[in-house]
This record gives structure tokens, C-alpha cells and sequence, in this order.
């Protein structure tokens, strides 16, 4: 099978800003306590000149609407190529047994960290309720657990003839506007939801991503080098976006952190909801005529991130807010230990991956059997899955 290596890149660098995004957090001003570290310097400057704030909102308002995009587009390429049976196969393998041991090793010391650093608004953490953490939430792995039903979806729509080349899907890109519209956050990017039962508007935003994906491939549209230059205005988009939430994030301010109703944002909410949109989508674009560009040609080192990112992501949750919690009365200075602690965890996930994971069967359920350097593969019966590394 060819593989499509800047897209598979890109995919596992959507994945890694989410460790990027959890590292910077201890940073950011948080009126509902959601985060169990926070810097005092988080609430000595004012948001405005936060450069995180806007890290943050820069990464969150397009990083999992390219990865659902991706995700869509990889799915169609396995299903076209090796038939629905060992596409329903794969997903099972690569992102369900995943979420399944994560439930009662991951999700849990999450569960637990976060009752120990804060038990007034976590509550306290029994054993007993190892086995059982994930019903409460899957923290950062409430992609792989929307990907699962999405897969799903997508499967009933195959197997009801359901075909994605008519032009009639770029209708999608428009309707991710509508569906922005009716979620109820008042903040750049879309809304998370990681409980069992997801909110609708928040799976239904993804669904359009990834069906547009497998709309991509179906009708061979290719990844052009002139998108980069999407970011520009991908970027306009987002400055847009910011000005008309500034007066509802000041009302939101006045209220004392209460949810500000679509009522009394006005026309605001709708032309956030257009630029927020135009946003994700032209950085989706963009990234894409970016890695065209720059991981175009397949290079080891870009394959073997590739797939330790998903082993990376697993697990890098408890060790940043860990790392975030000791170096919180270091006196040192708050971006050296934002950087200290991102290279600390991402480095000592490589470590253990290479030494003991990649070559094991828990890199094999991750990402597919890999040979140690200096040893023969042995015979391959079928062509490999797609883009191994990352779930999709």
C-alpha cells in the first residue's frame, strides 16, 4: 500500500499538541477549578497578554477537527482497500482493546491523582473504584472513545449502500457552522465532552470532520502544496473569532463565571460560530498543504514519532500534571518550566516506549508488529494497515 506519510505526520503532530495543550494549562486562568495545578503567575496577568491563552485557543479551535479529518480519510482508505470486515477488525484492535486497557490502568491514576491534589472538588479516590473510574469520564481519551462510535456509524451508513462522492458533502463544511453555533461554551474551539454518553453537538461537530475525510478520499481529492497559505487567513479567522467573543468573555467576567446564554451574546454568537468554523477548517487545509511540504518523503525518524505518539499520548496525562504539581514551588521561571516539563514527559515516554514498548505486544496492539532493527520481517500475508502509529 502507498502511504500517505505527511498526512500520517500530521495526524500524530495533532496528537502530540495535546500534550502541549495539557503542559501549558497549570499556566491559564481556571474559574471553575477544572485543573488541579495552577500557577500563582496564571492569575497575576491579565488574559489579554497571557501568551498561553492564546497557544491554547490557537491548538484547540483546529487540533481534533484535523485529526476526526484524518481519521475519516484513513478509514475510507482501509475500508476501500481490505473490505468493511477487516476495517471493523482493525478499529478493534488498534482503538478499542487501546481504550479498553486504559480504562483500568490510565483513566484510573488520573482519577486518582486528581482526588489526591484536589479531594474538596474531586472527592476522595477508594481502590475499589479502580475498576470502575472510566464511568466517570475518560479524560483525555474521550477521542478514542467517539472514534469507536463514529467507526460505528460509519459502518451502518456503508452497509446501507451509503456512498460519499457526490459533491453534495462539501455541504458539510458549511454545516459545522450550525452545529458551533448550538454549543453552549463560550470559548474559542469546540466543546469537549468525555462521559460515556457524549454530548450530541460535540460527536455530531466530529462526525462532520471525519465523513468529510472519507468524502476526501473517495473522491481523490489530493493535498495541494498552495494550502499552506490557507493559514494566513486561517489566521485572520481567528483574530475575528477573539474580537467577537471579547465582550461576552467580559460579561462571563461580570457574572462571576457564570454560562452566558446565546440570548445575551446577540449576533455575536453567530458570527463567532462562522469564524471559529472557517477557522478549523482552513487550518485543516492549511496543515495539510504545510506537511505536504515538509513530510512529504517517508524519513525513519518522522515514522518512528509517528508511532510512538499514540504510546506518548496514552500515558503522558498523570506524569504532566505530576510534573506540574513538583516544580510548582521551584523558583523558577514559569516558560522554562512550561518547556521543562513538556521534554521531561515526552522524553521519558520515548525512552520507555523504544525500550519497552515498541518491541512488545503492547507496541503490536498499538501499532502493529514492529522488527527490531538488524532483523529480518518476517513474510507479510496482506499489505499492512494505513498510517499505523496513530488510531483512525
Amino acid at each position: 500500500m502507498n502511504r500517505f506519510h505527511e498526512l500520517d505526520a500530521l495526524r500524530a503532530f495533532a496528537m502530540l499538541l495535546g500534550v502541549v495543550l495539557h503542559s501549558l494549562l497549570f499556566l491559564m486562568p481556571d474559574p471553575y477549578d477544572l485543573w488541579p495545578v495552577q500557577e500563582a503567575w496564571a492569575t497575576e496577568v491579565s488574559t489579554e497578554t497571557n501568551p498561553y491563552v492564546h497557544l491554547y485557543l490557537l491548538i484547540h479551535g483546529f487540533r481534533m477537527p484535523v485529526f476526526f479529518l484524518l481519521s475519516g480519510f484513513f478509514t475510507a482508505m482501509l475500508w476501500q482497500r481490505r473490505g468493511w470486515r477487516a476495517l471493523t477488525e482493525h478499529r478493534l484492535k488498534r482503538i478499542a482493546l487501546p481504550l479498553a486497557v486504559s480504562a483500568v490502568t490510565v483513566i484510573p491514576v488520573c482519577v486518582w491523582i486528581y482526588s489526591a491534589l484536589e479531594p474538596q472538588h474531586f472527592g476522595e479516590f477508594s481502590l475499589l473504584y479502580w475498576p470502575l473510574a472510566w464511568l466517570g469520564g475518560f479524560f483525555h481519551l474521550w477521542f478514542l472513545w467517539q472514534l469507536l462510535l463514529i467507526g460505528a456509524l460509519f459502518l451502518v451508513l456503508v452497509r446501507l449502500g451509503l456512498t460519499f462522492t457526490s459533491p453534495a458533502w462539501w455541504l458539510l463544511v458549511p454545516l459545522t457552522a450550525l452545529v458551533m453555533f448550538l454549543m453552549n461554551e463560550p470559548v474559542l474551539g469546540p466543546d469537549t465532552s468525555d462521559t460515556v454518553i457524549p454530548a450530541p453537538d460535540v460527536v455530531g461537530f466530529y462526525v462532520l470532520f471525519f465523513l468529510f475525510g472519507v468524502f476526501f478520499y473517495q473522491r481523490g481529492i489530493a493535498t495541494r502544496r498552495w494550502w499552506v497559505w490557507l493559514l494566513l487567513p486561517a489566521l485572520a479567522a481567528y483574530g475575528g473569532a477573539l474580537a467577537a467573543l471579547a465582550p461576552v468573555i467580559s460579561d462571563l467576567r461580570e457574572s462571576g463565571g457564570e454560562v452566558v446564554t446565546r440570548d445575551l451574546w446577540g449576533g455575536a454568537w453567530a458570527l463567532t460560530a462562522v469564524l471559529q468554523a472557517a477557522y478549523a477548517w482552513l487550518m485543516c487545509f492549511g496543515t495539510m498543504g504545510l506537511f505536504l511540504i515538509v513530510a512529504s518523503r517517508e524519513r525513519a525518524w518522522v515514522r518512528y514519532v509517528s508511532d510512538s505518539s499514540y504510546w506518548v499520548y496514552l500515558w503522558h496525562l498523570p506524569l504532566i500534571i505530576g510534573g506540574q504539581w513538583l516544580l510548582l514551588s521551584v523558583n523558577l521561571s514559569v516558560h522554562l518550566k512550561f518547556v521543562l516539563i513538556f521534554a521531561g514527559v515526552v522524553g521519558l515516554l520515548l525512552v520507555v516506549y523504544h525500550l519497552g514498548v515498541r518491541y512488545t505486544p503492547i507496541g503490536t496492539m498499538l501499532n502493529g508488529k514492529r522488527t527490531r532493527p538488524g532483523r529480518r520481517p518476517p513474510p507479510a500475508s496482506a499489505p499492512s494497515a494505513p498510517a499505523a502509529g496513530t488510531p483512525g
